[in-house]
């Protein structure tokens, strides 16, 4: 089952969280790539956290291009400080809101982010993984999307979209 929501959206029905009713959702894997495009997420995922009493696992993928010829060694738009600066933020936001979080950072190659991403579920056990659906643009369109999709299709659990809140 996919999920999808827009921000202001209800979380899915309680009967499909995990509690008394013996519901499926319980440990939920958040990538977290900036902190602002990904708040939306982090914050669906808290919320279905706080009602299962599940913990999150975060995760933030710090990718890197492989070396161009004759261009040294491999290029990463962030320095692992920045990497962790990241996932130090999106832990801390869930744990002022009394959620269990677990983080890592991981490192792959770009065109590798969806599979990193999904061998980390698999190896956590998440029973669903809460992404943020970036916004189509006609410049990025196939860009910015190859990754949701490859998670949506490679994942072997439930995958929950969340839109970006719009500026």
């Amino acid at each position: 089952m996919r999920q999808f929501a827009r921000p202001g959206a209800s979380t899915p029905d309680n009967d499909m969280l995990a509690g008394d009713s013996g519901g499926s959702f319980r440990g939920a894997l958040v990538p977290v790539d900036s902190f602002a495009e990904s708040i939306n997420a982090l914050a669906m995922a808290v919320c279905i956290s706080q009602t299962t009493g599940g913990p999150l696992r975060l995760v933030h993928v710090r990718m890197w291009d492989p070396p161009i010829p004759r261009g040294g060694g491999p290029f990463s738009p962030e320095t692992s400080e920045e990497a962790t600066t990241v996932l130090d933020n999106a832990m801390n936001y869930a744990w002022a809101r009394g959620v269990e979080a677990s983080g890592v950072v991981m490192e792959a190659q770009r065109s590798c982010m969806a599979t990193a991403i999904v061998k980390e579920a698999s190896r956590w056990g998440a029973d669903m993984i809460v992404l943020t659906a970036r916004p189509r643009r006609f410049v990025t369109f196939g860009v910015w999307n190859k990754a949701t999709r490859r998670v949506m299709q490679a994942a072997s659990c439930p995958v929950l979209i969340v839109c970006p809140s719009r500026p």
